[in-house]
Formats: C-alpha cells, structure tokens, sequence
C-alpha cells in the first residue's frame, strides 16, 4: 500500500486536559484521533480494535468537520486524522509553512448516496441532473416526471466546512455559486432526518451513513427514506441504472465513489504512526469491508463474499 506524503484520516493528539505528552510511543502513548463525522462510528471501532491488541496505549476519539479536523492538524494540535478527502492546494501550502511533515495513507473507498423521500418515486438520475440540480438550474420535480412531484425541489446538505458539501462543489461537480440548499444540515444524519419528513427532499449522504446500524436514531429514519440510482455509462457505451453496493463502489461504475485517507504528522514516530500503520494492516481493513465499504487492501474475493 502507498504512502504519500500529506493528509487525510484524523487522529487528533492533543487531549484537553490530558497530562501525558501524546504519541510517545506505539504501546504506551497516548493519542487523540479527529474523524469526519460520517465516519466517526467506524473509527471509534478502530480505535477498539487497536486498544484490545495494544491495551497500554491511551486512544480517544473526537468528531469534527473535514475542514475542522484539517486545521488541528495543520495547528499542530493533532497528530493523526481520519477524512473524507484529500488535502487541498491551500491546506497543503499551510502543512509546509508549518514545516510539518504530514504522512497520508488511502485507507478505503466510499460514496455518496442520493436520498429521497418514499412518496418520491423517481427511479434514477444522471450525474448531469443531478449537477443541474445542486446548481440551482433544476428547481421543480416536475422536471422529473417520474418522480410524480410538481414542487420545489428541496436541497438539504451538511455545511460548507464539510467534506460532502466539498466534494459534492468542487470534486463531482464544478459549482462556483453556493447550492441553494432549503436546509444546511449538522450532521449526515440529519439530513436523513429531513428527507424522512420531507416528501419534496433531496438529500445526499456517505455510504458509510447509509450503511451504519451503530445508531438507533438513524435507523429509524431510514425506513422513511429511499436511495435513488445514478445513471452510468459503461465501456461499450450502454446507459445502465447503478446502484450505491460494495460491489459497484469497488468497480468503480458507481460514479460517486471518492476514497478516505487517514494523515500523520508525528516529527518522530509514535502512537499516531502506529495506529495509522494499524488500520492500513489486515485487522484495520476488515473493519471497513465489515462496514459495507471498500478496503483498500483487501482481496476482491473477500468482498464477493459479502451480503449488500
């Protein structure tokens, strides 16, 4: 597995109110790792799963927003986090600066799923309605005569800080105004939240989301809520409806894909290098293939062996 050098997964190392000095050593350190919301469930699992094999080292884990967890990082508050998107150009400007040398790992595969309410019927969307839509150029249902709908089309995304409203502006799409959105929400769940209730709703969360059963809250929204297709186009040129499954994510045919990265920035390695080294190894990668996501690692026949 490559090792690059610059951001991604966030271990935040600086406790408050913690005494000892952070990532001193791999067994015995201690550490603080920063994770974007959407995937602080999975990484709470890591850090488990690292503590039960290494129970001398001290190992909490905080939530944060992609650009939040960026800037402790880059402040030098936190040695390790666990993100959504890779470093952009200014961030990375800011790492050097700092004189900082910052490790990152590709970790996993993930995507974004496109939501809608059950009454909403449409069956799939292309990536150019989709961009139509989250540009503001798309606003009625009635665009969409499957959908059944003749209102407004209600938009509801995590903040600007986020990495899903990050990708969704500048990775997926080229969106150089603000996404009209009828409601920013704080959280991936909340947005669940909102299409749940919501019949005119379109909303767009992680697969990791999607996937997660650890919230009991989440799950009872989800029975409201329906993922939509993505219209893709394969080599020969044929146009097929592509559902969001580990399956699809891994083969890449599914177009919202985008990878997690988790970064480092020890001046010595200690309990952040450990612990990154740890969820790039072969227990750490399991966790993503048992989350429904796709290792980076991991043989294709393991992921054949799992339900959808």
């Amino acid at each position: 597995m490559k090792s690059a050098v610059l951001f991604s997964v966030i271990v935040v190392l600086s406790l408050a109110g913690c005494t000892k000095r952070q990532g001193s050593d791999i067994r015995h350190g201690t550490l603080h790792v920063l994770a974007t919301e959407s995937h602080l469930p999975l990484v709470q699992q890591l850090v488990s799963d690292y503590r039960s094999i290494y129970p001398g080292v001290s190992i909490t884990v905080g939530g944060a927003s992609t650009r939040g967890a960026i800037v402790e990082m880059v402040n030098d508050s936190v040695y390790c986090i666990v993100v959504d998107r890779r470093l952009n150009d200014e961030e990375r400007r800011a790492a050097q600066k700092a004189e900082l040398i910052v490790g990152e790992t590709e970790i996993a595969r993930d995507a974004l799923v496109v939501l809608v309410h059950p009454q909403n019927i449409v069956a799939s969307l292309s990536t150019a309605d989709l961009g139509l839509i989250l540009s503001g150029q798309t606003t009625l249902w009635s665009k969409f005569p499957g959908s059944k709908l003749n209102g407004a089309i209600e938009l509801c995304l995590t903040g600007r800080n986020s990495g899903l409203y990050e990708m969704v502006t500048h990775n997926f799409f080229t969106i150089q105004k603000d996404v009209p959105l009828a409601a920013v929400a704080a959280s991936q769940d909340s947005v669940l939240q909102y299409v749940a209730v919501n019949p005119e709703a379109l909303g767009i969360v992680s697969f990791a989301v999607w996937k997660d059963t650890t919230q009991s809250a989440s799950q009872r929204w989800k029975k409201n809520v329906r993922t939509v297709d993505l219209l893709a186009t394969d080599a020969d040129g044929v146009v097929s409806a592509v559902k969001a499954t580990q399956r699809s994510i891994y083969d890449r045919v599914y177009p919202l894909t985008y990878s997690l990265y988790i970064y480092t920035s020890e001046k010595t390695p200690g309990t952040a290098y450990g612990f990154s080294a740890f969820v790039a190894g072969d227990i750490g990668q399991r966790d993503f293939l048992y989350a429904g996501l796709v290792p980076k690692t991991m043989p294709y026949r393991t992921i054949q062996l799992t339900q959808e």
